[in-house]
């Protein structure tokens, strides 16, 4: 389920680059264009803290899972240890 929202954020991340990259033709702006261009920016910047926000959380419950699995591993070991020996 997790590997599916690397490539949404992937994705998501090239269309905000490519976003940036466009450049207006127009010779003379107004002051609402300019107030535009700022809130597009604005929002583009809060996507991309969130989308930082979102990865970074998604690498820490991963760390999380694997600590978590290699925990269980090794109670497994031990408890089939335990049961070979006799020791019950």
């Amino acid at each position: 389920m997790k590997l599916h929202i690397v490539p949404l954020i992937l994705s998501l991340a090239l269309m905000a680059g490519c976003a940036g990259e466009i450049v207006s033709t127009d010779s003379a702006p107004s002051a609402t264009d300019d107030s535009d261009d700022r809130s597009f920016h604005d929002t583009m910047d809060r996507i991309n803290q969130q989308m930082a926000l979102d990865a970074a959380n998604a690498a820490a419950q991963q760390q999380f899972n694997d600590a978590m699995a290699a925990a269980q591993q090794t109670m497994n070991q031990h408890n089939d240890e335990f049961n070979q020996n006799g020791l019950h």
